[in-house]
């Protein structure tokens, strides 16, 4: 909503414009950036998953392993290990 006033359309319109122009809502956008920071993390630190998904605005590590698994295929874990 906040994005939609500063640009000066209504929500739905703004949404509409974004999906078209990315093929995400503005949510998964976010979403998307967020495990793909998370991503970035796991390669080069030794941060505990749980701390990475608290970086990147996830609630817990099992908000982060729900989309990191659906995203990108495999668990956080998994991803760091191979």
């Amino acid at each position: 909503h906040q994005l939609a006033q500063l640009v000066g359309l209504s929500h739905h319109h703004f949404s509409q414009l974004f999906r078209h122009s990315t093929g995400l809502s503005p949510y998964q956008y976010v979403i998307h950036c967020r495990v793909n920071r998370a991503k970035a993390l796991l390669k080069n630190s030794r941060e505990p998953i749980a701390a990475i998904a608290h970086t990147v605005g996830f609630t817990d590590q099992s908000h982060l392993n729900r989309h990191f698994k659906r995203i990108v295929g495999v668990t956080p874990r998994q991803f760091r290990q191979g």
